[in-house]
Protein backbone atom coordinates (compact mmCIF):
# COMPACT_ATOMS: atom_id res chain seq x y z
CA UNK A 1 0.00 0.00 0.00
CA UNK A 2 1.48 3.37 -0.97
CA UNK A 3 2.15 6.07 1.58
CA UNK A 4 -0.46 8.33 -0.02
CA UNK A 5 -3.16 5.64 0.17
CA UNK A 6 -2.38 5.01 3.84
CA UNK A 7 -2.58 8.72 4.60
CA UNK A 8 -5.91 9.09 2.81
CA UNK A 9 -7.32 6.07 4.60
CA UNK A 10 -6.10 7.48 7.91
CA UNK A 11 -7.78 10.82 7.24
CA UNK A 12 -10.98 8.99 6.42
CA UNK A 13 -10.80 7.12 9.72
CA UNK A 14 -10.41 10.37 11.65
CA UNK A 15 -13.32 12.00 9.79
CA UNK A 16 -15.49 8.99 10.41
CA UNK A 17 -15.00 9.28 14.15
CA UNK A 18 -16.51 12.79 14.22
CA UNK A 19 -15.03 13.70 17.57
CA UNK A 20 -17.15 16.13 19.58
CA UNK A 21 -15.67 19.59 20.06
CA UNK A 22 -15.05 18.87 23.76
CA UNK A 23 -12.80 15.96 22.77
CA UNK A 24 -10.67 18.28 20.69
CA UNK A 25 -10.27 20.54 23.71
CA UNK A 26 -8.39 17.71 25.38
CA UNK A 27 -5.46 18.41 23.08
CA UNK A 28 -4.55 21.32 25.35
CA UNK A 29 -4.17 19.11 28.43
CA UNK A 30 -0.62 18.50 29.71
CA UNK A 31 -1.45 14.84 30.40
CA UNK A 32 -2.22 12.15 27.88
CA UNK A 33 -5.90 11.32 27.39
CA UNK A 34 -7.35 8.26 25.67
CA UNK A 35 -11.01 7.36 25.32
CA UNK A 36 -11.98 3.72 24.90
CA UNK A 37 -15.14 2.09 23.63
CA UNK A 38 -16.80 -0.84 25.38
CA UNK A 39 -14.37 -3.28 23.75
CA UNK A 40 -11.30 -1.44 25.02
CA UNK A 41 -10.48 0.03 21.62
CA UNK A 42 -9.09 3.55 21.42
CA UNK A 43 -11.54 5.99 19.84
CA UNK A 44 -9.67 9.16 20.82
CA UNK A 45 -6.14 10.06 21.82
CA UNK A 46 -4.92 13.60 22.41
CA UNK A 47 -1.68 15.09 21.15
CA UNK A 48 0.11 14.47 24.43
CA UNK A 49 -0.40 10.71 23.98
CA UNK A 50 1.45 10.97 20.68
CA UNK A 51 4.35 12.80 22.33
CA UNK A 52 4.34 10.42 25.28
CA UNK A 53 4.22 7.13 23.39
CA UNK A 54 5.70 7.82 19.97
CA UNK A 55 2.54 6.53 18.25
CA UNK A 56 0.52 8.77 15.96
CA UNK A 57 -3.20 8.98 16.47
CA UNK A 58 -3.70 7.13 13.21
CA UNK A 59 -1.69 4.24 14.66
CA UNK A 60 -3.71 4.22 17.88
CA UNK A 61 -7.30 4.63 16.72
CA UNK A 62 -9.26 1.35 16.76
CA UNK A 63 -6.40 -0.49 18.45
CA UNK A 64 -6.86 -2.14 21.84
CA UNK A 65 -5.46 -0.09 24.72
CA UNK A 66 -3.20 -3.06 25.50
CA UNK A 67 -1.00 -1.75 22.67
CA UNK A 68 0.31 0.71 25.30
CA UNK A 69 0.87 -2.04 27.89
CA UNK A 70 4.09 -4.12 28.07
CA UNK A 71 3.44 -7.55 26.46
CA UNK A 72 4.08 -9.42 29.72
CA UNK A 73 1.17 -7.58 31.36
CA UNK A 74 -1.38 -7.45 28.56
CA UNK A 75 -3.47 -10.46 29.56
CA UNK A 76 -3.70 -9.25 33.16
CA UNK A 77 -4.49 -5.72 32.06
CA UNK A 78 -7.29 -6.88 29.76
CA UNK A 79 -8.87 -8.91 32.54
CA UNK A 80 -8.69 -5.97 34.95
CA UNK A 81 -10.00 -3.57 32.31
CA UNK A 82 -13.07 -5.67 31.70
CA UNK A 83 -13.93 -5.67 35.42
CA UNK A 84 -13.02 -2.01 36.07
CA UNK A 85 -16.48 -0.66 35.25
CA UNK A 86 -17.97 -2.90 37.92
CA UNK A 87 -15.25 -2.51 40.54
CA UNK A 88 -14.79 1.26 40.11
CA UNK A 89 -18.17 2.70 39.09
CA UNK A 90 -17.08 6.19 40.17
CA UNK A 91 -13.71 5.99 38.48
CA UNK A 92 -10.27 6.45 40.00
CA UNK A 93 -8.67 9.87 40.63
CA UNK A 94 -5.04 10.57 39.83
CA UNK A 95 -2.61 9.67 42.60
CA UNK A 96 -4.83 7.18 44.45
CA UNK A 97 -3.36 3.93 43.14
CA UNK A 98 -1.01 2.05 45.46
CA UNK A 99 1.44 1.53 42.61
CA UNK A 100 2.55 3.07 39.35
CA UNK A 101 1.71 1.44 36.04
CA UNK A 102 4.36 0.48 33.47
CA UNK A 103 3.39 1.82 30.03
CA UNK A 104 4.97 0.95 26.69
CA UNK A 105 6.16 3.31 23.97
CA UNK A 106 6.21 2.48 20.27
CA UNK A 107 9.96 1.78 20.40
CA UNK A 108 9.42 -0.84 23.13
CA UNK A 109 10.80 1.23 26.01
CA UNK A 110 8.71 1.67 29.12
CA UNK A 111 7.82 4.53 31.44
CA UNK A 112 6.07 4.78 34.78
CA UNK A 113 2.55 6.18 34.61
CA UNK A 114 -0.12 7.34 37.00
CA UNK A 115 -3.54 6.77 35.47
CA UNK A 116 -6.91 8.29 36.37
CA UNK A 117 -10.06 6.57 35.11
CA UNK A 118 -13.54 7.88 34.48
CA UNK A 119 -16.66 6.99 32.50
CA UNK A 120 -18.54 9.10 29.97
CA UNK A 121 -21.91 8.51 28.29
CA UNK A 122 -21.90 8.74 24.48
CA UNK A 123 -24.48 7.98 21.78
CA UNK A 124 -22.53 4.77 21.19
CA UNK A 125 -22.67 3.66 24.80
CA UNK A 126 -20.52 4.26 27.87
CA UNK A 127 -16.88 4.93 27.12
CA UNK A 128 -13.89 4.91 29.46
CA UNK A 129 -11.54 7.87 29.72
CA UNK A 130 -7.99 7.36 30.93
CA UNK A 131 -5.78 10.30 31.85
CA UNK A 132 -2.13 9.24 31.68
CA UNK A 133 0.66 11.08 33.46
CA UNK A 134 4.32 10.18 32.92
CA UNK A 135 5.79 10.02 36.44
CA UNK A 136 9.15 8.48 35.50
CA UNK A 137 11.14 11.40 36.90
CA UNK A 138 9.15 11.39 40.13
CA UNK A 139 9.67 7.63 40.57
CA UNK A 140 13.40 8.03 39.92
CA UNK A 141 13.60 10.88 42.43
CA UNK A 142 11.70 8.88 45.07
CA UNK A 143 14.00 5.91 44.47
CA UNK A 144 17.06 8.13 44.83
CA UNK A 145 15.73 9.67 48.06
CA UNK A 146 14.95 6.21 49.45
CA UNK A 147 18.43 5.00 48.52
CA UNK A 148 20.02 7.98 50.28
CA UNK A 149 17.93 7.31 53.37
CA UNK A 150 19.08 3.68 53.58
CA UNK A 151 22.69 3.81 52.37
CA UNK A 152 25.93 5.26 53.62
CA UNK A 153 26.80 8.35 51.53
CA UNK A 154 30.56 7.63 51.55
CA UNK A 155 30.71 3.93 50.67
CA UNK A 156 27.27 3.26 49.20
CA UNK A 157 26.84 0.33 51.60
CA UNK A 158 23.70 -0.22 53.65
CA UNK A 159 23.54 2.16 56.61
CA UNK A 160 22.58 1.27 60.17
CA UNK A 161 18.84 1.67 59.47
CA UNK A 162 18.86 -0.76 56.56
CA UNK A 163 21.27 -3.06 58.40
CA UNK A 164 18.93 -3.41 61.39
CA UNK A 165 15.98 -4.06 59.09
CA UNK A 166 17.91 -6.77 57.20
CA UNK A 167 19.09 -8.33 60.46
CA UNK A 168 15.53 -8.42 61.77
CA UNK A 169 14.41 -10.06 58.52
CA UNK A 170 17.22 -12.64 58.74
CA UNK A 171 16.10 -13.54 62.27
CA UNK A 172 12.51 -13.95 61.07
CA UNK A 173 13.78 -16.25 58.32
CA UNK A 174 15.66 -18.31 60.93
CA UNK A 175 12.45 -18.71 62.91
CA UNK A 176 10.80 -20.15 59.81
CA UNK A 177 13.51 -22.43 58.41
CA UNK A 178 15.77 -22.86 61.52
CA UNK A 179 18.90 -22.12 59.48
CA UNK A 180 21.39 -20.14 61.54
CA UNK A 181 22.41 -16.53 60.96
CA UNK A 182 25.88 -15.10 61.53
CA UNK A 183 26.37 -11.46 62.43
CA UNK A 184 29.94 -10.24 61.91
CA UNK A 185 31.07 -6.84 63.17
CA UNK A 186 34.33 -5.56 61.66
CA UNK A 187 36.57 -2.67 62.64
CA UNK A 188 39.65 -1.27 60.88
CA UNK A 189 42.78 -1.67 63.05
CA UNK A 190 44.57 1.56 63.91
CA UNK A 191 42.49 3.57 61.48
CA UNK A 192 43.34 6.78 63.31
CA UNK A 193 46.95 6.23 62.37
CA UNK A 194 45.98 6.10 58.69
CA UNK A 195 44.17 9.43 59.02
CA UNK A 196 47.09 10.95 60.91
CA UNK A 197 49.67 9.75 58.37
CA UNK A 198 47.83 10.40 55.12
CA UNK A 199 44.94 12.71 55.93
CA UNK A 200 41.20 12.22 56.19
CA UNK A 201 40.64 12.27 52.43
CA UNK A 202 42.90 9.23 52.03
CA UNK A 203 41.25 7.68 55.07
CA UNK A 204 37.85 8.02 53.41
CA UNK A 205 39.23 6.42 50.24
CA UNK A 206 40.59 3.54 52.32
CA UNK A 207 37.11 2.98 53.75
CA UNK A 208 35.68 2.96 50.22
CA UNK A 209 38.27 0.39 49.07
CA UNK A 210 37.45 -1.80 52.08
CA UNK A 211 33.74 -1.50 51.29
CA UNK A 212 34.36 -2.65 47.72
CA UNK A 213 36.35 -5.67 48.84
CA UNK A 214 33.84 -6.63 51.49
CA UNK A 215 31.05 -6.28 48.95
CA UNK A 216 32.90 -8.55 46.53
CA UNK A 217 32.58 -11.38 49.04
CA UNK A 218 28.82 -11.13 49.30
CA UNK A 219 26.55 -14.04 48.56
CA UNK A 220 23.12 -13.25 47.18
CA UNK A 221 21.40 -13.10 50.58
CA UNK A 222 24.25 -11.40 52.49
CA UNK A 223 24.25 -7.77 53.60
CA UNK A 224 27.29 -5.61 54.27
CA UNK A 225 26.78 -2.31 56.05
CA UNK A 226 28.80 0.58 57.38
CA UNK A 227 27.62 1.27 60.89
CA UNK A 228 29.67 4.43 61.26
CA UNK A 229 33.27 5.57 61.37
CA UNK A 230 35.48 2.61 60.50
CA UNK A 231 33.00 -0.02 61.73
CA UNK A 232 31.29 -2.40 59.31
CA UNK A 233 28.80 -5.22 59.81
CA UNK A 234 28.14 -8.32 57.77
CA UNK A 235 24.96 -10.39 57.92
CA UNK A 236 25.42 -13.99 56.76
CA UNK A 237 22.06 -15.81 56.72
CA UNK A 238 21.72 -19.57 56.33
CA UNK A 239 25.14 -20.60 57.65
CA UNK A 240 25.85 -24.06 59.02
CA UNK A 241 27.10 -22.63 62.30
CA UNK A 242 29.94 -20.74 63.96
CA UNK A 243 32.70 -22.83 62.40
CA UNK A 244 31.44 -22.07 58.90
CA UNK A 245 31.13 -18.35 59.70
CA UNK A 246 34.64 -18.25 61.17
CA UNK A 247 36.03 -19.89 58.03
CA UNK A 248 34.42 -17.19 55.85
CA UNK A 249 35.76 -14.41 58.07
CA UNK A 250 39.29 -15.88 58.28
CA UNK A 251 39.44 -16.12 54.51
CA UNK A 252 38.29 -12.53 54.24
CA UNK A 253 40.78 -11.17 56.74
CA UNK A 254 43.72 -13.11 55.27
CA UNK A 255 43.22 -12.37 51.58
CA UNK A 256 40.98 -9.41 50.90
CA UNK A 257 42.74 -6.43 52.43
CA UNK A 258 46.31 -6.76 51.28
CA UNK A 259 47.79 -3.72 49.62
CA UNK A 260 45.05 -1.13 49.30
CA UNK A 261 46.22 1.34 46.66
CA UNK A 262 45.03 4.92 47.17
CA UNK A 263 46.60 7.25 44.62
CA UNK A 264 50.36 6.83 44.91
CA UNK A 265 50.03 5.21 48.34
CA UNK A 266 50.02 1.48 49.04
CA UNK A 267 48.44 1.12 52.46
CA UNK A 268 48.33 -2.05 54.52
CA UNK A 269 45.39 -2.22 56.90
CA UNK A 270 43.94 -4.92 59.05
CA UNK A 271 40.47 -5.73 60.29
CA UNK A 272 39.33 -7.18 63.57
CA UNK A 273 36.08 -9.11 63.75
CA UNK A 274 33.51 -10.26 66.26
CA UNK A 275 30.95 -12.94 65.47
CA UNK A 276 27.55 -13.73 66.95
CA UNK A 277 25.40 -16.64 65.81
CA UNK A 278 21.61 -16.71 65.96
CA UNK A 279 20.24 -18.50 67.94
CA UNK A 280 23.39 -19.51 69.89
CA UNK A 281 24.21 -15.98 71.09
CA UNK A 282 20.66 -14.64 71.02
CA UNK A 283 17.45 -14.42 69.06
CA UNK A 284 17.02 -10.67 68.68
CA UNK A 285 18.96 -7.90 66.96
CA UNK A 286 20.13 -6.05 70.08
CA UNK A 287 21.47 -9.18 71.76
CA UNK A 288 23.30 -10.38 68.65
CA UNK A 289 24.84 -6.98 68.02
CA UNK A 290 25.97 -6.70 71.64
CA UNK A 291 27.63 -10.14 71.58
CA UNK A 292 29.36 -9.44 68.26
CA UNK A 293 30.70 -6.09 69.48
CA UNK A 294 31.98 -7.67 72.72
CA UNK A 295 33.89 -10.22 70.65
CA UNK A 296 35.21 -7.44 68.45
CA UNK A 297 36.52 -5.45 71.41
CA UNK A 298 38.11 -8.58 72.82
CA UNK A 299 39.86 -9.23 69.49
CA UNK A 300 41.14 -5.65 69.30
CA UNK A 301 42.60 -5.88 72.82
CA UNK A 302 44.71 -8.82 71.65
CA UNK A 303 46.36 -6.76 68.89
CA UNK A 304 50.01 -6.16 69.87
Amino acid sequence: MSSLVRQNRGRAVLRELEWPAEYRLLDSMPDGVVILDGDGRIVFANRQVERMTGYTRLELIRRKIELLVPPRLRAVHEAHRESAARSMPEGRPMGTSQRDFPARRKDGTEFSADIALGWIATPKGRHAMAVIRDITQRVQLESAVEHMALHDPLTGLANRTLFLDRLHQAILDWRRDRRKVALVVLDVDAFRAVNDAYGHLVGDQVLCRIALRLGARLRGADTIARLGGDEFAWILPRVAGREAAEHIVRELLSTQLRGLVVGPQRIEVGLSAGIAICPDAGEDSDTLLRHAELELYSAKRRIP
